[in-house]
């Protein structure tokens, strides 16, 4: 039986990729930083700090692969603690786990190392795996120093793959959730002008993609976790509508959602600004998107609710 690490594996991505993995017949050990105990056959925990090396090391021996999803949420004020905090939540686990990776007899055959879409967060060209043009906020800065110290490391028995992932829809969590709840409210218009770009991904797409990787013979280094295309805030929130049978959802001016934004403790930047990416690599290398539309995405996730 093949055996996969998820390191930060206990948020929301890590739970439903757990599930699949499972199902699949892999034992999947979860590195977390807190004591948990399973009564899931072939799940298990094992206790890191995500900082220092120690015992956690040796379920790194023999492994298949090690996927890391550490990172604390980005829905917050980025005040300079939570700047902090969020750059040490990423960086120190993925360089400590780099570091573990050196000193292994047996080390993973694979290492798929999570980072972020928003490295090109407020550009508005369309951007895929081989654009190199960068934006200068701090989650971009962020996302450049967290893929910089993944690809520091050198590591001839591990292949290494960066996968950029951008915002997941799920009926249990995250973007969707939210929306859709404003919407069956007459809430989920257009926020600001509406023409701010969104590029997200379904996550039984997600969980297709990250085993298409685990299986390919040859990855690529880097991935994006996104549909080829992207779409308007506007459409977005119009199939949402439809989706949900709804034919009017009430705009939120750019003033409103900046001050909705501070009272609920996030970046208005999130709703407000372009992220305008897509996925190609993964597309040409024969990956088949079973949610591509955001139409086709909502009617999936709305069946469920109604």
């Amino acid at each position: 039986m093949k055996k996969i690490i998820l390191a930060g594996g206990t948020g929301n991505v890590g739970r439903v990729l757990s599930e699949e993995l499972l199902r699949q017949g892999y034992e999947v050990i979860i590195l977390s930083r807190t004591t948990k105990s399973s009564n899931r056959q072939n799940l298990s925990y094992v206790l890191w700090d995500g900082e220092q090396l120690g015992e956690w090391m040796s379920v790194l021996e023999g492994s298949d692969t090690l996927i890391n999803l550490s990172g604390q949420s980005i829905q917050c004020r980025f005040t300079e603690k939570n700047r902090r905090t969020l750059t040490s939540s990423r960086i120190k686990p993925t360089y400590i786990l780099g570091e573990a990776i050196r000193g292994l007899k047996e080390p993973p055959r694979l290492w798929i190392n999570i980072s972020g879409t928003s490295i090109f967060e407020g550009l508005e060209q369309l951007s895929d795996e081989e654009s190199t043009r960068f934006a200068d906020t701090f989650l971009a800065n962020l996302v450049k120093e967290w893929e910089k110290t993944f690809f520091m490391f050198h590591l001839p028995a591990t292949r290494q793959v960066c996968l950029r992932l951008s915002p997941v829809l799920s009926k249990d969590f995250g973007m969707f959730k939210e929306l859709n709840l404003l919407t069956r409210f007459g809430l989920g218009g257009k926020a600001g002008n509406g023409k701010q770009l969104i590029s997200w991904i379904h996550e039984v797409d997600l969980i297709n993609l990250v085993l298409w990787i685990i299986h390919h013979r040859d990855p690529s280094s880097l991935y994006h976790a996104c549909v080829p295309l992207p779409v308007s805030n506007k459409i977005f929130m119009k199939e949402l509508q439809r989706a949900n049978k709804i034919s009017f959802g009430l705009p939120l001016p750019a003033f409103l959602a900046k001050v909705g934004a501070y009272f609920k403790g996030v970046e208005s930047d999130m709703i407000l600004q372009t992220n305008a990416v897509s996925s190609s690599r993964a597309v040409r290398e024969g990956f088949v998107f079973k949610f591509p539309t955001i139409k086709e995405a909502f009617l999936e996730l709305t069946k469920h609710i109604h």
